[in-house]
Order: structure tokens, then C-alpha cells, then sequence
């Protein structure tokens, strides 16, 4: 009679181990997402907060906040994400819906197409969004929303200032890249899922995913056009349950920003943009981009549940 394969009982016992959440719960899948999402922002900050211990002269440069944001990516999107997911399968980016199918060069064209459709509309809710006024009972909480919002700008404006193709560059990488891609992996791939097996309602987890996506950003003048943002990215994956696709739109939507910046930044354009005043035109403008987002994503729909 032969003994048992210690190594093979030592593969077998870590395999387990590995998927400790195979037969959880949903419910307890986005418990631990978010938990370990919040523990990755300790450790996010703890580093970044030696680091500027150790060089006091890195503190509030912008390679501080360039690594501030890395980090961020890191410890409080991704690894959370393909940790939980690690723990449910041996595929985790799989699961994540980081995957290439037959589909994905429709749904590219399809992704494309609704971003320019339905970019109007969501600059249209941005400009509301950013002159809306809080009664005087309120006044307390607008000051504290307007800090919060000038200290991103701040941030934003420091990391668009720069003039050097390499700083475009790494604008690109980080703001863009990094940022579309950490951010679907977390609320599309991970969230999402979660939250429409849990309440077994996809409409319903693409809203609710949307509502944290744009809440946690902690910027109240930007809420709602990145709560539809946010909509538009679940549906692209509802419906194709292929992740790189709303990447691409999120890639395509902050690229657009750097770009415009680096070349048109000393005109003022989105600025000016941002602060035209509402009109029944951009009423209009709204509603035409909304009911065009609407029929492509019909079309989209189609296409997409046909292809899987």
C-alpha cells in the first residue's frame, strides 16, 4: 500500500485554500471587495506617506501624486478585484470578463459609436451639474463640496500643465491606461457582477455600480454626468459581458481630455465649455444624444447578445 503524495496533498489543501469563496455568497463577495479595497487604501497611504518621510522634497511634486495614483490603482482597485476573484476561481481575469471574443471588434466600432452619440448629453448634464446652487441651509456643505472640487482641480491641473511629449505620454499611460482599466476591473468586472448575482437584476447593479463608481470619486460637481458615465460603462459590459470594451470607452473618454488639454489647454477650451450658459438648445442637444444613445444601444445589444 502506498502512502498518500505529500506533495500533491500540499497542492490540493492550497487549491482549496486559493478558493475559499467558491460557494460564498455574493453578498459576502462584495463585503470582502470593498474591505479589501479599504485595507489597500491604508496601505496606499502608508506607503506614499514614508516615501515622503524618506524624501521631503518628493512631497506634493508631481511624480508624488503620479505615484499616489499608481498606488491607488493598485492596492485599492486591482488587487482587490483579482484577489476575490482568485478566491472564486482559477480564472480570475476570466471571471473579471478581461477576455478576447468574436465579438469584441463590434463591440469596439459599437463602444466608439456610443461614446461620440452620447458624449453631448453627458457634457450637457456636466454643465448643469457644475451651476447647481444649494439652498443657504445648506451653505456649510456647498463650501466643503467646492473645496474638495478646487483640490482636484488642482491636482487635475498640475498633472495637464505640462508641455513635454513625455509627460503626454505618461498622461496617457497613467490618467487614461491605467485609470479606464483598473476602474472596469474593479466596478464593471467585480462590483457589477456581484451585485446582479446577489440581487439577481442586471439593470439594477448597472445603477448601483454607477452610484459608487461616481460617489467615491468624492467630487459633487461632477457627480451626475459620471453617474451616467458610469451607466453607459455598465451597459456596455451587460450586455457583452466582455470588459474590454467598456475599457475602451473609458480609455477613449480620459484621453480625450489629456489631448485636448496638451494641445488646446492655453485657449480655455473645456473650460469654456463647462461654463457656456444652459439654453433650450442644450436642452435639445440633450434629449437628440440621449434618444441616438438609446437606439445604438438597442442595435448594440443585439449584436452583442447574438454574438455570445
Amino acid at each position: 500500500m502506498h502512502s498518500p503524495d505529500f506533495g500533491y496533498l500540499c497542492n490540493l489543501k492550497l487549491r482549496k485554500m486559493q478558493k475559499i469563496l467558491e460557494y460564498s455568497s455574493n453578498r459576502t463577495r462584495i463585503i470582502y471587495l470593498l474591505l479589501f479595497s479599504l485595507v489597500g487604501s491604508f496601505m496606499a497611504s502608508a506607503i506614499l506617506f514614508m516615501t515622503g518621510i524618506s524624501q521631503p522634497s518628493f512631497e506634493n511634486s508631481l511624480w508624488y501624486y503620479r505615484l499616489s495614483i499608481v498606488l491607488q490603482d493598485i492596492f485599492v482597485m486591482f488587487l482587490p478585484a483579482y484577489t476575490v476573484c482568485r478566491w472564486i476561481t482559477d480564472s480570475p481575469m476570466k471571471m473579471l470578463g478581461v477576455k478576447k471574443t468574436e465579438i469584441m471588434p463590434q463591440g469596439f466600432f459599437y463602444g466608439l459609436l456610443i461614446f461620440l452619440v452620447s458624449y453631448p448629453a453627458i457634457a450637457v448634464i456636466a454643465q448643469w451639474n457644475e451651476q447647481i446652487v444649494l439652498p443657504d441651509t445648506l451653505k456649510a456643505v456647498e463650501d466643503w463640496m467646492r473645496q474638495m472640487e478646487d483640490l482636484a482641480k488642482e491636482v487635475t491641473d498640475l498633472f495637464l500643465s505640462r508641455e513635454t511629449v513625455w509627460d503626454l505620454i505618461l498622461n496617457v499611460l497613467i490618467i487614461a491606461a491605467a485609470a479606464a482599466f483598473v476602474e472596469e476591473i474593479f466596478f464593471r468586472g467585480a462590483l457589477q457582477q456581484f451585485i446582479e448575482k446577489w440581487l439577481r437584476n442586471g439593470h439594477l447593479a448597472v445603477w448601483i455600480g454607477a452610484f459608487i463608481f461616481s460617489a467615491i470619486h468624492l467630487q459633487f460637481y461632477g457627480f451626475f454626468p459620471r453617474l451616467i458615465m458610469g451607466v453607459v460603462l455598465g451597459y456596455l459590459f451587460l450586455y457583452s459581458r466582455n470588459l474590454w470594451i467598456p475599457i475602451l470607452y473609458h480609455f477613449v473618454n480620459n484621453a480625450a481630455v489629456v489631448v485636448i488639454t496638451y494641445f488646446w489647454g492655453e485657449s480655455n477650451f473645456l473650460e469654456q465649455l463647462e461654463n457656456k450658459p444652459l439654453t433650450w438648445a442644450s436642452l435639445v442637444v440633450m434629449i437628440a444624444s440621449g434618444l441616438l444613445t438609446y437606439f445604438v444601444f438597442k442595435k448594440y445589444k443585439s449584436r452583442m447578445t447574438a454574438g455570445r
